[in-house]
């Protein structure tokens, strides 16, 4: 009968191990989130993204850490935390490269329609020139159509889209006039 008792006082002990290591991340994190959180909130500002959407990143990733099962991950959280928050950043970027256009939808309250005039058929053709523009930018390399948003879109100035994109800055002002001419090249008939 003892090796039953102990085997079930084991059962016990490991689950109270689990609960109060489950505890114990959760309060690393909430201290991390109390410390860390404008910090990354810039972080991912810095990759490109507005105030806004980079609290959700900066939210999400939080989110994403207090769900990880790995127990070593509490050794070099800190890290984890940015490594995740930047992935998140970039993935973001990508999306909105592959798609400039759909947060105008849902942002018209904040951002006003480009060419609104009172001619319904001059704002038919102004929203087809701008889904060829779309067609004409997604055409594109993604760092190339990313780099040409950024500047373009977000007014970034080549240092910042550089360190955003990893690339140097001759290398961003290349990869927007490409993106220009190709816009052109691609509109010209429009015009």
């Amino acid at each position: 009968m003892p090796p039953l008792l102990s085997f079930k006082r084991k059962a016990v002990d490991t689950t109270t191990v689990a609960a109060n290591d489950d505890l114990a991340r959760r309060q690393q994190v909430e201290e991390l989130f109390l410390k860390q959180q404008q910090k990354l909130i810039r972080h991912i500002m810095g990759k490109g993204l507005d105030k806004r959407e980079a609290e959700d990143v900066a939210q999400e990733a939080f989110v994403k850490l207090l769900g990880l099962e790995q127990d070593n991950v509490s050794n070099y959280i800190a890290a984890y935390l940015y490594k995740i928050a930047t992935n998140l950043a970039i993935d973001k970027l990508r999306r909105k490269a592959r798609s400039p256009f759909d947060d105008r939808e849902h942002d018209s309250d904040q951002m006003p329609q480009p060419y609104a005039s009172a001619n319904p058929e001059q704002n038919h053709h102004n929203q087809e020139l701008l889904k060829e523009m779309e067609k004409s930018l997604a055409s594109l390399p993604d760092k190339c159509r990313l780099a040409f948003l950024l500047y373009k879109i977000r007014g970034q100035s080549y240092e910042e889209i550089a360190l955003t994109l990893q690339i140097s800055p001759s290398m961003v002002r290349k990869y927007v006039l490409r993106a220009v001419r190709h816009c052109y090249q691609q509109l010209q008939h429009e015009l």
